[in-house]
């Protein structure tokens, strides 16, 4: 059964978070939350699908982190319909927080409901993301408007597949770039656990209020978990677009449209869904959580 990271709430909840930025610059930078987690969920292996075994897996990043002190906290949920089962993620939560000017960490858990077409539904806490970034050159203050960041993330899988260990590791680098009237990053890596990726958005302000943003994505799996993968494809790649909506300084609310473009097979997403709120949380005042950066 293949594995994929969902990364559709992680891209809406990226254009989120810039749509914060121009509230306020003030409210902890709350455009740098780093809300990019690839945290939706993962696709439940099925028992008796027949369809094989091969590990895919997306994280989409930017180069922003959070100010000292500042973060962020989301709850999601996400609807993802395939030939073989229906998924239900709620809730879906993502928080972190800035520790210093160049380093934040958070965490990101999901809860599955997986339903195969015509069977019973299972329901269990989905695996556990433990993310970091290390920014290694900040696009707000470069002359050029580009940044670039390292995320380090630990994958905890409770029910690992056959061949899987249950604690995996990836680094993928991030790039950033923003232009007056659009903002495009991307993020690439490798999986420990047999996958390699890239993905990238561009978001667009429509308003001071409103974001739209448009993602593509592309995973390669590295090693097959079983001889019934022979005749599937290697990689998968899905494409998203999605919305998001400042209520106010510190509340975002979201969501997006996606589905899997590449050659279609049995766990191919048909039609993914998701769509949450985002609390964005200021840094403390003073000298540890000031929100005024000062160019390096």
């Amino acid at each position: 059964m293949t594995r994929t990271i969902a990364l559709v709430a992680a891209v809406v909840l990226t254009a989120a978070s810039a749509a914060a930025q121009g509230n306020s610059a003030g409210h902890g930078h709350a455009h740098q939350g780093g809300i990019t987690a690839g945290a939706a969920a993962d696709a439940t292996p099925l028992p008796g699908s027949g369809t094989g075994s091969r590990t895919f897996g997306v994280w989409l990043d930017d180069a922003s982190v959070a100010a000292p002190g500042g973060g962020w906290a989301t709850a999601s949920i996400g609807y993802y319909r395939s030939d073989l089962f229906h998924e239900v993620d709620m809730p879906v939560t993502d928080a972190g927080i800035g520790f210093t000017r160049r380093v934040q960490a958070g965490f990101s858990v999901p809860v599955y409901t997986v339903t195969p077409i015509g069977g019973t539904s299972t329901i269990g806490l989905g695996d556990v993301y433990l993310h970091g970034k290390i920014q290694l050159r900040d696009p707000e203050w470069s002359l050029d408007g580009v940044g670039y960041a390292i995320v380090p993330i630990v994958e905890v899988t409770r029910t690992p597949l056959a061949g899987e260990s249950k604690v995996n590791w990836a680094v993928p680098l991030a790039i950033e770039v923003r232009r007056a009237a659009w903002r495009w990053y991307a993020s690439g890596g490798y999986f420990s656990r047999g996958s390699l990726f890239a993905a990238g958005a561009i978001e667009r302000p429509v308003t001071s209020r409103l974001t739209l943003t448009a993602t593509f994505s592309d995973s390669f799996a590295t090693k097959t978990l079983s001889s019934e993968t022979a005749n599937l494809p290697g990689s998968r790649a899905d494409v998203s677009g999605g919305a998001s909506y400042a209520m106010g300084p510190s509340w975002i609310v979201f969501g997006s449209i996606a589905r899997t473009i590449s050659t279609h097979e049995a766990t191919s997403t048909n039609l993914g869904l998701s769509g949450g709120v985002s609390l964005n949380l200021a840094a403390p005042s003073g000298p540890r959580g000031t929100t005024a950066k000062k160019k390096p």
